[in-house]
Order: C-alpha cells, then structure tokens, then sequence
C-alpha cells in the first residue's frame, strides 16, 4: 500500500489483528463493471489495478478471503447461471486465487422475470441486506472471530456490512487508487 493515509491505516490495523475474514464485492471493487449495459458487456471485464498484488499479500498473511456479490442480471434474465460461474471462473483465474475460493452470490432482484428469483428468501441475501455476508462469516466463523471487512464500490455494499455488524471500506480506498 503506498501513501494514501487511508490505505496506511488499514495497513496497521491488518498489522494489529490476527488473521480476519476479508469479504469483497465482485464488480467495480475486484474488476472493471458492466452495469450499465449487463446484456452486452458482461463478458467484457478486467482486473482493476492493485487488486492481484493486495489480495496475494492478504492471503499469504494467512486472512480468510471471500467474494460476496450480487448478479441480479440472472434474474433480469440478462445471464445465465452457467454464464456467471464461467466468469468467476476466469475472473478468479485472472485474481490468481484458489477456484475454491468461499464465494457468496445472489442471482435475485426486485423486478426478476422468474419468481424463484423475486422470492422474500432470495431477496434477503441481496445487498444491501446483511444475508450474504452473515452465510460467510458463519461458515468462516474462526476467520470471522478475527474480525469481518467488507470490501465495495457501492452504498448497498457498505449498507449491507453495517447491517451484518462488519467493517466496511471502499474499494477505491482499500486498494489505495489515487
């Protein structure tokens, strides 16, 4: 981490704490993000910069890493499943992390073309609810004693920490952009 102050702090505060539970969110925070137009570049991504770097310095600091993410486009009925777990695939190929990797995905939104996708229970894992993240730190939960951190772009991602009782920072902070 260079001479941001922010990113200095929470290079001391890794420094500090034992091994923690270390959550990102997938677009916009660990690669480029296709929002804008999901039906025709979603396929088109790339690794946004100092992202290889951290997360190699993070895992070898022996913290629990995780993805958490919403890909409401599934619902939308934009992507397929089989499409999303292909581009996790590459993108964690890309990241250099393991391919089994905890990953946390919620494929629901509030106007989904299928119900299963709209359903109260899938609704409660999307951001900004804490669902997602709380399955992670449950699972992980002698990673997660160590603390939990969230990692987004966006409020529903800071919302969502808060609600599941993590610390949050933004990607543009955490990974020191200038």
């Amino acid at each position: 981490m260079g001479s941001n102050p922010i990113a200095r702090i929470f290079q001391i505060l890794f420094q500090q704490r034992p091994s923690m539970l270390i959550l990102f969110d997938l677009d916009g925070t660990l690669i480029t993000s296709y929002m804008e137009r999901p039906d025709r570049q979603y396929h088109r991504w790339q690794v946004l910069p100092n992202r290889r770097a951290l997360l190699a310095q993070l895992r070898a600091e022996d913290h629990q890493l995780g993805i958490a993410t919403n890909q409401g486009g599934v619902g939308l009925g934009f992507i397929t499943q089989a499409a999303f777990y292909r581009k996790l695939g590459l993108v964690l190929e890309a990241l250099e992390l393991p391919c089994d990797l905890p990953v946390a995905v919620c494929f629901a939104h509030p106007q989904a073309r299928r119900k299963e996708y709209r359903s109260p229970d899938a609704l409660a894992r999307r951001k900004p609810n804490p669902g997602m993240l709380l399955e992670l730190a449950q699972n992980f939960s002698e990673a997660a004693a160590g603390g939990v951190l969230y990692v987004g772009d966006k409020p529903e991602d800071r919302q969502a920490a808060r609600a599941a009782g993590a610390d949050f920072a933004w990607a543009e902070d955490f990974f020191d952009q200038e």
